[in-house]
């Protein structure tokens, strides 16, 4: 290589009169720092590809639940995952959520580089002993989350976090994060930011009931800060993800998020031009509120574009709401093509 180099350089030089003590120096040195500029370029890559990647006061990494692997870096703008939501418990939910990760490993084209589970992985805690049958209850699903092949991430609802009572507990959050994975954070693949949200924070006392009607659910402001610390901190990426439980725009204005943590999250989301979908489940359901009486396809998204919305929520979990309507099992395929999304609804029989 030094000798093509110099060959080169020499030429240069003779064309603009360079002298031959410049040209013996630059044969000198010149492959050393053309392989360092390889070098740092290579590694600016790797930084910005790499899942690890983290943000100062933003959210904390969020990893793949236990011994569903460890997401690699990815080089490539061209990749795809899975999304899916609200499992639960029954041998017809283990059924339909074991059907769903068979899917993923033997995927028609490629299998997804990774899946996104938006909650509700268990039916939820026995009011007797609330701590063995949670623990069981992650341990089965654990077991068949392993056999995608592929990294499963997780967005946790109120069946991981609340108490006997229906309100998130320390107890509850402390099983999870000991059994399953970190309770929120974030990731970097390809061109993409993805964010795992809590919609189940520990609510410091006197926090109000949500009004009538209504689940409870809370986002507490220590991590609505890291959010934005983290959104701010990532206006280059091309797309940014944001996965959770409760919705903000759900079919049924009961199931939403609380209004005050809404609220509040609308107020960080809406400053941000690269928020390209934002997921979320807890609805039994597929539900697309920009196109609510489609359920068979999504418009193809461009960057740049609002912030699309949708809820899959038909992972195992008993359907209440017509199949018209969206009341049927199902995973979401996006396909991420640079500035390009597609997304594919698969339905499962259950």
């Amino acid at each position: 290589m030094k000798s093509v180099l110099c060959k080169n350089l020499f030429g240069l030089c003779k064309r603009h009169n360079y002298s031959r003590k410049f040209f013996k120096k630059f044969c000198a040195i010149g492959p050393a720092l053309f392989i360092m500029g390889f070098i740092y370029i290579g590694s600016l890559q790797a930084a910005q590809c790499n899942p690890e990647q983290s943000v100062t006061n933003g959210l904390p990494l969020l990893t793949a639940m236990n011994g569903t692997g460890k997401l690699e870096p990815c080089n490539n703008n061209h990749f795809t995952f899975a999304v899916f939501g609200d499992s639960q418990g029954g041998e017809k939910a283990r059924a339909i959520i074991s059907g769903i990760f068979t899917a993923l490993h033997d995927h028609r084209t490629k299998r997804p580089a990774f899946a996104f589970c938006l909650g509700d992985i268990v039916k939820g805690k026995d009011p007797q002993d609330p701590a063995k049958h949670i623990k069981q209850k992650f341990a089965d699903y654990l077991k068949l989350a392993k056999t995608a092949r592929i990294p499963v991430f997780n967005a946790p609802g109120n069946h991981e976090m609340d108490d006997k009572d229906d309100i998130p507990s320390k107890r509850m959050h402390a099983i999870y994060e000991a059994m399953v994975a970190p309770s929120y954070g974030a990731f970097n693949y390809g061109n993409s930011r993805f964010i795992g949200l809590n919609t189940e924070n520990i609510p410091p006392k006197g926090t109000l009931p949500p009004p009538d009607n209504m689940e409870f659910s809370y986002m507490s402001d220590a991590q609505l800060n890291q959010l934005g610390n983290d959104l701010n901190a990532n206006r280059d990426k091309t797309h940014i993800f944001i996965m959770m439980h409760y919705p903000m725009k759900p079919q049924r204005a009961q199931d939403s998020l609380n209004p005050a943590s809404l609220k509040k999250l609308n107020k960080i989301i809406e400053k941000y031009n690269n928020i390209s979908y934002i997921l979320a489940s807890h609805e039994h359901l597929y539900y697309n509120p920009q196109d609510p009486d489609n359920i068979t396809s999504v418009a193809p998204f461009k960057s740049g574009e609002p912030t699309r919305y949708l809820i899959s929520g038909g992972a195992g979990a008993s359907i209440y709401t017509p199949e018209e309507k969206g009341g049927f099992h199902h995973y979401l395929i996006f396909e991420v093509d640079g500035d390009n999304i597609n997304v594919k609804i698969n339905r499962v029989d259950g």
